[in-house]
């Protein structure tokens, strides 16, 4: 709590920190660009608490849409899957999940993939090293909450030719190449093996560095609750699966992928945080 103010204080910007453990430290990860923007706090915090600080760079994808040929077979859309808004950015598919109190399911993916202008967000979808296609996914619903960075997606209007699975894409491999998301406890401990699928670099996995990690963007505005893993990912894998294998084909939902620091800097949202602050649960192989 006493560097979360401290960066408030000294107006930093797009900074995450917490107790490490395995270091028995505190580190701080910032952006290489905002060393400038945050060399106030920077100095602060070294002064007060010795923390370690590592500077990352940051990277950037682009794509350009595509159609498909609508008399082909059905998609099916599986955790990991690409989604893109209107502006071509795209993000990954979380995990579908059916409202508690009605009759409706949707995409879990990060919040932030939705629009900066506040407009309704729409997604299509976008398979592993491939362009977007001009299939329509869904809508992304009004802000569910202002704590969290998850956000959902309905599917109501979703294009007949796609079809959502309770299965994570894995096509990497040639043995299991999806693979069968299920009910389980999810890592509770430093050091847990801990994977994501998601559209830019596919499936990578890592240990878990730290719990509770708060990501400070500024002015005030902040994550928490976080776990940070060392497992790989980019621009474009937001929103994607995060999951721990419990054989070598079924795996445990975690959460979702949220935010990154340099390339094995990976923050997961807990599916803890998403079912309690949302009114929607997973829809698993464990549970259609």
């Amino acid at each position: 709590m006493q560097i979360f103010n401290l960066a408030n204080d000294k107006g930093a910007q797009n900074v995450m920190f917490g107790i490490f453990p395995e270091e028995n430290n505190i580190i701080i990860h910032i952006f290489e660009e905002d060393i400038e923007t945050n060399q106030a706090f920077i100095n602060a915090a070294v002064e007060q608490y010795g923390p370690k600080i590592i500077i990352q760079p940051r990277e950037e994808l682009s794509n350009t849409k595509i159609s498909i040929n609508k008399r082909d077979l059905k998609v099916r859309l599986l955790g990991g899957d690409g989604l893109f808004n209107q502006n071509e950015e795209s993000c990954s598919i979380g995990f579908f999940a059916k409202a508690k109190n009605e009759t409706k399911n949707y995409i879990v993916t990060a919040e932030h993939c939705r629009l900066d202008s506040g407009n309704e967000t729409e997604f299509c979808y976008g398979a592993w090293d491939k362009q977007p296609t001009n299939l329509l996914v869904g809508l992304m619903l009004p802000k569910v909450n202002e704590k969290y960075d998850f956000g959902l997606i309905d599917l109501s209007n979703m294009n007949e030719y796609l079809e959502p699975s309770q299965s994570i894409r894995n096509t990497d491999s040639v043995q299991f190449p999806q693979l069968s998301l299920n009910d389980g406890t999810p890592v509770l401990s430093h050091g847990a093996h801990l994977c994501k699928s998601g559209y830019s670099t596919h499936v990578s996995c890592g240990f878990v560095k730290a719990f509770n990690v708060i990501y400070y963007v500024g002015d005030g505005g902040f994550e928490s609750d976080l776990i940070m893993t060392s497992m790989d990912s980019h621009g474009g894998d937001s929103g994607g699966t995060a999951f721990a294998y419990s054989n070598f084909n079924t795996v445990i939902l975690n959460g979702i992928l949220v935010s990154g620091i340099g390339n094995a800097n990976t923050l997961i949202l807990p599916l803890s945080m998403i079912i309690e602050h949302s009114n929607v649960e997973p829809i698993t192989a464990s549970n259609i």
